[in-house]
């Protein structure tokens, strides 16, 4: 492969591309809502590959031990992932792509979420960087690909999952039907640095118990408020504790301020201003790091908690850290080819979750993610995804599969 016959042909396709990212995002695909988008995608995508299937998501799936966020009353009704096969000619390594079709809900005040809009060239809505521009960066790929009359010498798989903001339930579904592969990568924006190092995430619920009463009788009552309180400053010591060994052990985040980060999102309690409330409930998510597994952090929270009078619950996001070293070939590669095209790739720490280690940890694929624009964006009012990094994320891909698995024409 030319790499200026490569680079013309991105130009050629990349108006198409943006224009395929500007109909993803009208899809308001949040949670249940993903169905007609996988339909489209199937639809856009099946020119240039040799397989395309929607992999139907079963109720079932919500009874599996790994299954994140149950909600009452919720079925899939005909919800799926995407998968999508580009058949090797034989002799490369293959290569598992992995991204994701759900968006967070819009921000409060958020215009037209749901309706791209293009300023300064760059792409606004919901999900134009987490994830659609990931996919759009696939379709790219692919597009060229085809244009060019090129097969990869390895088999090429790409899985468009649900549920990815939600715990990983359609990466999930991956892994239960089982998938084989030299290596993955999972498109996130990273501002086209390559993540090796990715944190976990446990998200936890404590409900605090108090004896309710008036504020003129304090000494009859116990705030489970002022519990709660006390449970985030033992939450907060846990983390302390994780973090000196982690700092210890991953060079990666040595200086890194604040590398394992414990969210307080939620927190409800009492209806009168002059009552003690006899329950609280806290919601939040502690952010970890290798050597600890979502285990170790679940039962040392428990152990936290149980000085006071209070429940933990471990109900909703539950995922282990992802970690392949900084020297694999995986990594290596990919940094290569980004440099190739003029990007200051390294190694890097992806403070944020993601369906990576899903790969390494349950499929033992060695995993990184990549993908165009920030992070500071996603889940924003302000989301978008510059066309240029887009355009940029497609030529690495396409350097990479030549490196990683080779190219021919046919």
């Amino acid at each position: 492969m030319e790499p200026l016959a490569s680079t013309k042909t991105i130009d050629k396709n990349l108006e198409s591309a943006t224009g395929l990212l500007s109909r993803l995002i009208e899809f308001p695909t949040t949670r249940g809502e993903e169905k007609d988008v996988g339909l489209f995608l199937k639809t856009n995508i099946s020119p240039f590959v040799d397989e395309a299937v929607l992999v139907p998501i079963s109720d079932s799936l919500m009874d599996d031990p790994e299954y994140s966020f149950r909600l009452d009353d919720f079925t899939y009704r005909g919800a799926a992932n995407l998968r999508c096969r580009l058949k090797g000619t034989g002799g490369g390594k293959s290569i598992a792509f992995n991204t994701h079709l759900d968006v967070v809900p819009p921000t409060p005040g958020q215009e037209n979420p749901f309706s791209a809009m293009m300023k300064d060239g760059k792409i606004f809505g919901r999900g134009a960087c987490d994830a659609k521009g990931q996919i759009a960066t696939l379709w790219l790929v692919l597009k060229c690909l085809d244009d060019l009359s090129l097969k990869p010498g390895g088999d090429i798989t790409l899985d468009f999952v649900i549920e990815e903001e939600c715990g990983g339930n359609g990466t999930l579904k991956v892994v239960r039907d089982g998938l084989a592969a030299d290596g993955a990568i999972i498109l996130e924006p990273t501002d086209l640095q390559i993540a090796h190092l990715v944190r976990g995430a446990v998200w936890f619920e404590v409900v605090t118990k108090g004896k309710a009463g008036h504020s003129g009788s304090p000494g009859s009552t116990a705030s489970a408020l002022k519990e709660a309180v006390r449970v985030i400053e033992a939450i907060e010591k846990v983390r302390e504790e994780f973090l000196v060994t982690s700092r210890k052990v991953l060079s990666q985040i040595a200086t890194h301020p604040n590398p394992m980060p414990c969210t307080f999102g939620m927190l409800h309690s009492g209806n009168w201003p002059a009552a003690a409330p006899s329950e609280a409930v806290l919601k939040g998510v502690f952010g970890f790091l290798p050597p600890f597994h979502r285990r170790d952090i679940q039962e040392r929270l428990i152990r936290s908690i149980h000085p006071f009078h209070a429940e933990i619950r471990f109900n909703m996001l539950n995922s282990d850290p992802s970690f392949i070293p900084d020297d694999h070939p995986l990594v290596r590669s990919l940094i290569e080819a980004a440099r190739r095209t003029g990007i200051s790739a390294r190694p890097e720490f992806m403070n944020a979750s993601c369906d990576s280690w899903r790969y390494t940890e349950q499929l033992g694929i060695p995993a990184v993610v990549f993908g165009a624009g920030s992070i500071t964006s996603a889940h924003s009012g302000e989301e978008h995804i510059s066309i240029g990094a887009l355009r940029k994320a497609a030529e690495v891909l396409m350097i990479f599969i030549q490196n990683w698995s080779g190219l021919c024409h046919v």
